[in-house]
């Protein structure tokens, strides 16, 4: 009995051991089939999928299964970081070809013509973008080629010859080449051309030497030439039938074809003829890179109102140029939609002295006095409310010749009445009687309701004074004669209040002031022809180069010159001469320092400000690198860099 169960355990024994051999057996045979079942799978596919990665647990202890989950994680987070590094380091957002601007703008082309143009901003805005030109000024307002490839002067400083660029085309197809600069020239140098450039190059002589190369030779050295080469070139396969005394009347005047980024597409007119909308579109062929946005429309108006309207209503997208009065309103409402640039035109505003027509101007130290008194910044708040910048000389800053160690006259009421004073100018107080009398005449005095409903602002008599209340409260004689000045202006809404307030410092140093207010055309015929001023309230338009040759050379103190102060000096004139014949920066620099420097001593002038153009564009226009402008077109001086679509390329 005992045998029988001591061997009945031992077969238990056996079979539980067989059954155990044999369930590790089947495990291991089908984690053998599973193993094999993954490899063969990755052996066809080289790289398993998702849902074939689910094995791995099958022949995978914990730790290489935590293992495996780490190397992934840290697989992926390094994926990603190098892919935000490839994009930050190596994807480049570039300007793409598209998109279209629509500018408002004051006036209406009438010559689309480079050798008309002048006298029309807008008819310089479109050559500008249409015509290309031998030299240009770019972003930073330096002059650089645009047709030219380089060029060398002569020792002599008269001779210039020209590279032209390669593959240059015309908006037509055609090449450009030296026979159209020829043509150009030539078309300028024939008075039945009626060229506004006649006088700038009537006696220059030019030559062409193979098809892309030319030269330009002086009567006598002109340092500043190359800045007047920035006008457009015409093709002379158009131009050349065309009878020049009918030149004025081609079609070609407004549907040009020029060699400039874009190109004519078309334009509208209103019943009254008048054109009222311009488009241009980008020129495919144009020999620089760009231009990028597909189509530009120009919309004219008549005045600000309207434009402003146009913005507002969404009729255009930006303003060729804003006035301070608009301006305002766009800075505080449409700040979100619109980009503003400011600009510093190389113009500048002064006070003239005539010092023949008024016996008290050809005394140096009133002069000084006068310009003692004057307070620009209170002048550039009242009339600009800040849009402008005060000067001290007639030579801006960022041209050649700008100095900062000048000397600079500072506003010194004080000082001005001190120096009246010791020159004799007695003060004439009103007596006090006479004042008490006048202060109880006016205060029962009986305001009629005309009187209310027509408040004192400018009343212009028929001698072209203006009567405003006046801030005399004494006045100066010597040897009987009466400190007193006629001040005379153009009729502009900015000019009579800059006008206003000089008669306002003025007269608080006893000075008393007649102030005339004179229409623009009638002031240039009739006042600025004849010098028939004693001081002059106007602008100056310097250009790329500040020569002031014109403007204060004593040749040119009578009609048709710019001398206004009528200024002469053998110095100066000798100063003025050699620094627009020299190459030589430094040399033209110190020339200049010491004009400036003279005129200065003597106050010949009172320099005054120079006006901000503000040029308001959509923020979506990229690419606008512009900082310094020599004219109101210059604006466009890197249209062909302005983009509004974008494109992303890999780069390495």
């Amino acid at each position: 009995m005992i045998r029988v169960s001591f061997l009945t355990k031992i077969s238990e024994y056996l079979k539980n051991i067989r059954k155990k051999i044999s369930r590790k057996s089947f495990f291991e045979y089908n984690q053998k089939m599973d193993q094999d079942f993954v490899f063969d799978v990755v052996a066809e596919n080289d790289f398993p999928s998702l849902k074939q990665l689910k094995y791995i647990g099958k022949f995978y202890n914990r730790t290489e299964t935590i293992i495996t989950k780490t190397a992934i994680v840290a697989a992926t987070i390094s994926a990603t970081i190098l892919c935000v590094s490839l994009y930050k380091n190596h994807i480049k957002i570039q300007p793409a070809n598209g998109g279209e601007y629509a500018e408002a703008v004051i006036g209406a082309p009438t010559y689309i013509n480079p050798l008309f143009s002048e006298t029309n901003d807008v008819d310089q805005d479109l050559t500008r973008l249409l015509f290309s030109s031998l030299m240009k000024t770019n972003e930073q307002g330096h002059l650089v080629g645009d047709l030219v490839k380089n060029y060398s002067i002569s020792e002599d400083q008269k001779t210039y010859t020209f590279t032209l660029k390669k593959d240059i085309k015309w908006h037509d197809g055609e090449d450009l080449d030296a026979d159209d600069i020829m043509f150009t020239f030539q078309s300028i140098q024939n008075k039945n051309f009626k060229s506004t450039l006649y006088q700038t190059f009537k006696s220059v002589t030019v030559q062409k030497i193979d098809e892309g190369t030319f030269s330009i030779t002086l009567s006598e050295p002109f340092a500043p030439f190359l800045t007047v080469l920035t006008f457009g070139i015409l093709p002379q396969h158009l131009w050349s039938n065309i009878n020049p005394d009918y030149a004025l009347l081609a079609e070609l005047n407004l549907k040009p074809i020029g060699s400039g980024p874009y190109k004519f597409s078309s334009f509208s007119k209103d019943k009254s003829g008048n054109i009222k909308q311009y488009s241009i579109e980008r020129f495919k062929d144009y020999y620089e890179d760009g231009p990028y946005i597909k189509k530009i429309t120009f919309k004219f108006f008549q005045n600000f109102e309207e434009a402003s309207s146009a913005l507002s209503s969404g009729n255009a997208d930006g303003f060729g140029f804003l006035p301070q009065s608009i301006n305002t309103y766009y800075e505080k409402e449409k700040n979100e939609n619109l980009t503003q640039y400011k600009f510093s035109l190389p113009q500048y505003t002064a006070l003239f002295f005539n010092q023949k027509s008024n016996s008290a101007l050809s005394d140096l130290k009133v002069r000084q006095a006068l310009a003692l008194a004057i307070s620009k910044y209170d002048i550039i708040e009242a009339a600009f409310s800040g849009f402008a910048e005060p000067i001290n000389a007639p030579i801006l800053e960022g041209m050649t010749g700008y100095s900062e160690d000048l000397p600079v006259i500072l506003n010194d009421t004080a000082k001005a009445e001190k120096m009246l004073d010791d020159l004799g100018w007695k003060r004439i107080i009103p007596e006090k009687q006479n004042q008490e009398q006048s202060k109880e005449n006016e205060t029962n005095q009986e305001i009629s309701e005309e009187q209310v409903a027509q408040p004192e602002t400018i009343e212009e008599n028929q001698d072209n004074s203006v009567e405003r209340a006046s801030f005399l409260s004494y006045t100066r004689e010597k040897n009987n004669q009466t400190l007193e000045l006629s001040l005379i202006a153009s009729q502009n809404e900015k000019n009579i209040i800059v006008a206003e307030k000089i008669r306002e410092q003025w007269e608080k140093i006893g000075v008393k002031v007649n102030l005339q207010i004179i229409d623009p055309v009638k002031l240039q015929k009739e006042t600025i022809q004849t010098r028939a001023y004693e001081v002059l309230l106007f602008g100056q338009i310097l250009g790329t180069d500040p020569d002031p040759y014109s403007f204060w050379h004593s040749s040119q103190a009578n009609h048709p010159g710019l001398n206004l102060a009528m200024y002469a000096n053998r110095d100066i004139d000798k100063l003025l001469e050699e620094a627009r014949k020299t190459s030589s920066k430094e040399e033209r620099e110190q020339k200049y320092f010491q004009f400036q420097k003279k005129i200065l001593e003597e106050t010949a002038a009172i320099f005054l400000y120079s006006i901000q153009y503000t040029y308001s564009i959509p923020k979506e226009i990229k690419g606008v690198e512009t900082t310094r402008i020599n004219h109101t077109s210059d604006r466009f001086s890197n249209i062909e860099n302005w983009y509004i679509k974008t494109k992303r390329r890999i780069q390495f």
